[in-house]
C-alpha cells in the first residue's frame, strides 16, 4: 500500500510541474507554430498518462463490474496513448529542424501506421490476453504480447533519434543535446517499467525531459519581444534560417516596417507613449496578417513580417488592408499622435540561392529608399 501511495505522489509533483511548463508556454494573445503546438501537445499527452496511470492504481484489485468496465477503459486509452507520444516527439524534432509543415504532411499518413495498429490491439485487449489482463479480483497482469506495444514506441524512439543524428550539423551543440537526451530519461523510466512491471517511473521520467526541454530550448530561445508579444529578433534569424531552406513552389514575402516619428513622439509625449506607440502597431499589424504569418519585432522601431504566399498579389491585397487598418486606428483618436509606416516590402523565391542575410538585407534597404522618398516629399510640401 506504502507503495502505490508513493508513485501516486510521485505522478502528483510530476502533474504540477507540467501544469506550470503548460502555463508559462501557453499564451492567450500570441500564435502559434507547429514546434510550439506539438511541444504543448506532448504536455497534455504525458499529463494524461500520469492521470491514467494513477487512475488504474487507484482502482486496480478493486472488485465489482463498474471498476472492471473503468479498469479497461484506463489501460485501453494508456496503451493507446504511449506510441502517440513517441510521434508528436518526432514530429516536434522534424519540425525544429526543418521548419516545414509540407514535410510533415507528406509522411504523416506513414507515420500514422504503427498508432493506428496499436489502437487496434489495444481494444482487442479487452477481449484477449494481449497488452493486459484482468484476473476475477480485477488485478492487472501484463499481456502475453505486451512486447508489440514496446517494439512499436521503440520505433519511433529510434526514428527520432536517426533524424536528430544525421541532422546535427543543422544546430548548435546545445539544441542537438537538449534534443537528443529528451529521449533519454524516458527510455531509463521504460527498462526499469520492463524489469519492474510494478514501477512505473516512465511518465515522472518523460515530464523530468519536458521540463529539461523547456528551460534549455524553449525558454532559452526566449522568442518573445516583452513588450510589443511579438516574437523578437532572435527568433526571427532563426526562423528565417529554417525557411530559406525550404524548397516549395511558394514565394517568401517579406516586409521591413518603420514606425515613422518614433523619436517625436518619445521627445513630445514621453517614453511611455513611444513604447505604447510600439504596442499600438503591433496590434495593428496583429489585426492585419494571418495567423500563420510570422510578424517579429526587428528591434528599436522597426518590425519584420514573413510570409508565405502563392504570388505577388496577395502581397498587394495585405498591404492595402494594412494601410487600411492605419487610417481606421488614427481615425478612432486614442492618442494624441498619428501612427505612420513605412514599409519595404519584397517576394523572394527560395529555389535561387536565397539567404536570411539577403532576405533582410534587401527589404531593409526597400524600406529605407521609401523613408528617403517620403521625407523629400515632405520637405517639397513644406
Amino acid at each position: 500500500m506504502n507503495l502505490i501511495v508513493q508513485f501516486i505522489e510521485l505522478n502528483c509533483y510530476a502533474l504540477i510541474i507540467l501544469f506550470f511548463v503548460f502555463r508559462n508556454v501557453r499564451r492567450q494573445d500570441r500564435q502559434y507554430f507547429p514546434d510550439q503546438r506539438l511541444f504543448l501537445s506532448i504536455i497534455c499527452a504525458v499529463a494524461a498518462m500520469l492521470l491514467l496511470d494513477t487512475l488504474m492504481w487507484m482502482i486496480d484489485g478493486r472488485p465489482g463490474r463498474i471498476f472492471r468496465i473503468l479498469s479497461s477503459g484506463a489501460m485501453v486509452a494508456y496503451n493507446a496513448l504511449n506510441p502517440v507520444i513517441c510521434l508528436l516527439w518526432y514530429l516536434y524534432v522534424d519540425f525544429y529542424i526543418f521548419g516545414s509543415r509540407k514535410r510533415m504532411r507528406n509522411y504523416m499518413h506513414f507515420l500514422l501506421i504503427p498508432v493506428a495498429f496499436n489502437l487496434v490491439l489495444s481494444v482487442v485487449s479487452i477481449f484477449g490476453n494481449i497488452y493486459f489482463i484482468l484476473d476475477e479480483y480485477n488485478t492487472y497482469h501484463r499481456g502475453r504480447y505486451i512486447i508489440i506495444l514496446m517494439i512499436i514506441c521503440l520505433i519511433y524512439v529510434i526514428a527520432t533519434s536517426l533524424l536528430l543524428f544525421v541532422n546535427r550539423k543543422r544546430m548548435t551543440f546545445k539544441e542537438f543535446s537538449s534534443l537528443f537526451l529528451f529521449g533519454l530519461f524516458p527510455t531509463v523510466g521504460a527498462v526499469i517499467q520492463f524489469l519492474m512491471p510494478r514501477g512505473v517511473l516512465i511518465w515522472a521520467c518523460t515530464t523530468l525531459s519536458i521540463l529539461m526541454l523547456y528551460i534549455n530550448i524553449q525558454n532559452d530561445q526566449l522568442r518573445t519581444d516583452y513588450l510589443t508579444g511579438l516574437y523578437n529578433r532572435r527568433y526571427l534569424d532563426h526562423y528565417l534560417s529554417v525557411k530559406v531552406k525550404t524548397r516549395d513552389n511558394r514565394l517568401l514575402a517579406g516586409l521591413m516596417i518603420d514606425l515613422d516619428s518614433f523619436k517625436r513622439i518619445n521627445d513630445e509625449y514621453g517614453h511611455d507613449s513611444g513604447d505604447q506607440a510600439l504596442r499600438n502597431v503591433s496590434r495593428i499589424l496583429r489585426q492585419t496578417f494571418r495567423r500563420q504569418d510570422f510578424i517579429s519585432r526587428y528591434g528599436g522601431d522597426e518590425f519584420v513580417v514573413v510570409m508565405e504566399i502563392q504570388d505577388s498579389c496577395e502581397l498587394k491585397e495585405i498591404l492595402e488592408r494594412l494601410h487600411k487598418n492605419i487610417e481606421i486606428f488614427n481615425r478612432q483618436n486614442v492618442v494624441p499622435y498619428e501612427i505612420g509606416l513605412t514599409i519595404g516590402c519584397d517576394c523572394f523565391d527560395r529555389k535561387e540561392g536565397l539567404t536570411a542575410s539577403s532576405f533582410l538585407t534587401r527589404i531593409d534597404r526597400l524600406m529605407y529608399l521609401n523613408k528617403q522618398k517620403n521625407e523629400e516629399q515632405n520637405q517639397c510640401e513644406d
